[in-house]
């Protein structure tokens, strides 16, 4: 068998070509729902973990406040969804993602439940790392490094402030974690352009 070898020119013409793919692929991201994902639920663990922080992660306030906090983004990411999903017509991946993320509420709180975690930022931790695990894995379903570092880098950040900084983990984690996904979905939307 005879190998093709490669022009400079074809090899300079194949270059171009990733990169202008690559610069379409962050333009569609942009424009698509990801970044405002972000945004959405960097807010709301800013928020989430502030007030726990503020309240204390044992106090009975802290249940209701998250539960408020999820609702919101939940509706929040749904009416995302389907505004980009008027513009953007990729059935297949709408509705495998949207059952990734079903999946992993659904398995995710039985775990938590089965797991009994034995204090407030235990179970903060839990359901912050499961989150983190969605972003890696769908990072990986995307092939998206960018997404996958976040969630790797943001699960670092997370379990750092759990073991040495116990006593300012909701802080730690409104500024660190909420602020990394904010910081994240302002970057994508308005770098990526």
């Amino acid at each position: 068998m005879t190998q093709h070898r490669i022009s400079p020119d074809e090899a300079r013409e194949a270059l171009e070509l990733v990169e202008r793919t690559t610069r379409q692929m962050r333009r569609a991201v942009a424009h698509g729902g990801m970044p405002y994902f972000l945004i959405i639920w960097g807010i709301v663990w800013t928020l989430g973990f502030g007030g726990t922080h503020v309240l204390g992660p044992e106090s009975p306030g802290v249940g209701t406040l998250w539960l408020v906090l999820d609702i919101l983004g939940i509706v929040a990411s749904v009416v995302v969804g389907w505004r980009v999903s008027v513009r953007v017509r990729s059935p297949r991946y709408n509705a495998a993602i949207g059952l990734y993320w079903l999946a992993w509420i659904v398995y995710g709180g039985l775990l938590i439940y089965f797991a009994r975690p034995q204090s407030g930022d235990q179970l903060s931790l839990l359901v912050s790392l499961f989150a983190m695990f969605g972003y890696v894995t769908t990072g990986i379903f995307y092939r998206s490094l960018f997404l996958g570092g976040l969630g790797a880098t943001v699960t670092v950040f997370m379990v750092v402030g759990y073991l040495l900084f116990p006593a300012v983990f909701n802080l730690w984690m409104a500024l660190l974690g909420g602020g990394s996904l904010i910081a994240a979905g302002l970057y994508m939307r308005y770098a990526w352009r």
